[in-house]
C-alpha cells in the first residue's frame, strides 16, 4: 500500500486554491496540476508500506498527537520547490499555524522513525498545486506565480491528521482515508 499522513484543507480553501491552479494552467506552462479534490498537505509521506502496519502507523500517530488540541491555519502565498530558477513544485503556503504543523510534523516523525520511517530534512508547511513537467513556458509561469504571492486563500481549523492510501491509476492518484486521528 502506498501511503502518507496529511492534513485535509477546507472546501473553501480547496475552491480557492482551483481557482489559482486555473491562472497557473492559464500560463500554457507543461503542468500536472493537482486534481482539486486531492488537494490537501502532506505531513509525511511513508511510500510503500505493509497492510499489516497500518495499524501501527495509526498507532503512532495517536501517540505523536495526543494532548494537542485543534488551531487554525491560514493558506497564503505561491511559492516554487527548488527555486524559480529551476520551478520543479508550485505550492500554496502556510502561513498563520505553520509552527504548530511543523511542531506536529516533528512529533509524528519521532513516532514513526521507531517503526522504521526516515526522519523528514527541512519540513516546510506547504499544498501542494502543480508539478512541472518541462521547462515550455516557464517565464510565463516563473512571472504569474510572483503575481500570486500574497494570496489569501483562507483559515481553517486543524482538527485531525489522516493516513491516507494513494492508489495510482491512469486516470491519476485515488485517495482514501485509512485512518483519522483527532487533535
Amino acid at each position: 500500500m502506498r501511503l502518507f499522513i496529511a492534513i485535509q484543507v477546507s472546501e473553501e480553501i480547496r475552491r480557492a486554491l482551483a481557482e489559482a491552479q486555473e491562472r497557473l494552467r492559464s500560463t500554457g506552462a507543461d503542468l500536472k496540476l493537482v486534481e482539486p479534490e486531492n488537494i490537501h498537505l502532506t505531513m509525511k509521506f511513508l511510500g510503500e508500506v505493509a497492510e499489516e502496519k497500518v495499524g501501527e502507523i495509526s498507532g503512532a500517530m495517536e501517540r505523536a498527537i495526543s494532548g494537542r488540541g485543534a488551531f487554525h491555519a491560514r493558506v497564503r502565498g505561491v511559492g516554487v520547490f527548488p527555486d524559480m530558477r529551476y520551478i520543479r513544485v508550485v505550492w500554496a503556503g502556510v502561513s498563520e499555524g505553520s509552527e504548530r504543523i511543523v511542531e506536529l510534523q516533528r512529533s509524528l516523525d519521532s513516532e514513526l522513525q521507531g517503526l522504521g520511517f526516515p526522519r523528514e530534512r527541512d519540513f516546510v508547511p506547504h499544498v501542494t498545486l502543480a508539478r512541472v513537467r518541462s521547462p515550455r513556458g516557464k517565464e510565463e509561469l516563473a512571472r504569474e506565480i510572483r503575481g500570486m504571492a500574497g494570496l489569501e486563500f483562507g483559515e481553517m481549523e486543524v482538527k485531525s491528521v489522516d493516513l491516507v492510501q494513494s492508489r495510482l491509476t491512469p486516470k491519476g492518484p485515488v485517495y482514501s482515508t485509512l485512518a483519522e486521528v483527532g487533535l
